[in-house]
């Protein structure tokens, strides 16, 4: 039994030798060179945590639920309660580089399917047949309800780890989700497809503001202008990267190179393995020397913190497109590298939908409620609208120019 210790929990990390022999993994010891929020230490200088210690965290708030319904006598098999919690070790195994900054731009699919595929064949090797197995059934929600809601659903361990982990790392308030009250009230509800995870009417509250710190977190971090300039200056970047490579006008390093035109997640995993964040870097950083102007200067802004600005878009989008690509034309920038368009969007909270079972449930007077519906004030109602705001992202003097 391995113990680790935590920051953002007050007892141990136990690692049982399965768990250990997953951890000692190659790829999952790539997971400690993937930082956690991409490239949000732009902004929170603290925000330099790590894929692995998220994932440490998810697998050590799993546990805590499955030993809490063992305790209250609820019967799980050892083949599923290891597939649980050795899944949510797992979960995120298959995100590239800078995590979310670059899903999409390095590889033509989601780090899920990525995941599935090292799960299916590398992590194999120590599960066994039968463990792998059940692991990716617990991924494709073919087993009991709250087998894969612990691992993704509107409250699952993965959110709520990274939501105190990332508030603590980034110095903010927000993310402080009372977890153990959440583990301590919740209990397995038989429906007709199997066990379901539900909170008893005691726990909703500590629920609620799990909820309202989701939405404060998503505004304040994962989508601060900031932040989200840095990622339009990064997919910018690869953009131009994948325009010289058509053209032949660049040298890529090969396994770079193999991932961005990989057409299967199998093809492409010992290349994987090899581009993490400082292979990233180190080739952007080689890429500053680049004859492409556009190319070395889009590096060296990366580099050296030097950020698109946000223009908010309130009025009409095209208008404005428009005129801030003359304004970028007339200054040298290629409005086709240098304007970036983001449209953030959250629902911090989805209720009832009649063709849906994931929201979360309440067990109230015997009964099951979805949590809205129970709460005594309408703020999960308001939660459950949808906020969007749409931006471009340019270079300063552009900005300025547009603004005079």
């Amino acid at each position: 039994m391995k113990h680790i210790q935590d920051p953002i929990y007050d007892d141990f990390i136990e690692l049982d030798d399965m768990a250990l022999a997953v951890v000692s993994h190659p790829y999952f010891q790539r997971m400690r060179r993937i930082m956690h929020l991409g490239l949000a230490h732009y902004v929170y200088p603290g925000a330099t945590h790590s894929r692995f210690s998220h994932m440490l965290g998810t697998y050590h708030l799993s546990v805590k639920f499955l030993n809490n319904f063992r305790k209250r006598n609820y019967k799980i098999p050892k083949e599923l309660y290891d597939a649980v919690r050795l899944g949510a070790l797992l979960h995120d195994v298959g995100h590239t580089s800078l995590s979310h900054a670059l899903e999409f731009t390095l590889l033509p699919f989601r780090h899920e399917e990525m995941g599935l595929a090292l799960i299916n064949s590398e992590f194999r090797k120590v599960l066994g047949d039968s463990l792998s197995d059940l692991i990716l059934d617990v991924f494709r929600k073919k087993v009991e309800p709250f087998a894969y809601e612990l691992v993704e659903s509107q409250m699952d361990v993965d959110r709520l780890d990274y939501l105190r982990r990332d508030a603590y790392y980034c110095g903010v308030d927000y993310g402080l989700v009372d977890v153990e009250r959440i583990v301590q009230t919740s209990e397995l509800y038989p429906m007709p497809q199997g066990r379901t995870l539900v909170i008893v009417e005691k726990g909703m509250f500590a629920v609620e503001s799990y909820i309202i710190a989701r939405y404060l977190m998503y505004w304040s971090v994962y989508y601060h202008k900031t932040n989200l300039s840095f990622q339009a200056l990064l997919f910018s970047l690869f953009k131009r990267v994948r325009v010289l490579n058509s053209e032949g006008g660049i040298s890529i390093p090969l396994p770079l190179l193999k991932l961005m035109e990989a057409s299967s997640p199998y093809d492409v995993l010992e290349d994987f393995y090899r581009v993490d964040d400082p292979f990233i870097f180190h080739a952007i950083q080689t890429w500053t020397d680049s004859k492409d102007t556009i190319l070395s200067d889009l590096s060296r802004r990366l580099l050296n913190r030097v950020r698109f600005k946000a223009l908010e878009i309130t009025g009409n989008f095209l208008d404005t497109y428009q005129s801030m690509a003359q304004i970028c034309e007339d200054l040298g920038f290629d409005p086709n590298f240098y304007i970036v368009e983001r449209t953030p969007k959250d629902v911090a909270y989805s209720p009832y939908d009649p063709t849906s079972d994931e929201h979360i449930k309440v067990l109230k007077d015997g009964r099951l409620r979805e949590l809205s519906s129970v709460m005594p004030t309408d703020t999960l109602k308001s939660l459950s609208r949808e906020v969007m705001r749409k931006y471009l992202f340019v270079p300063e003097e552009c900005w300025r120019a547009f603004k005079d």
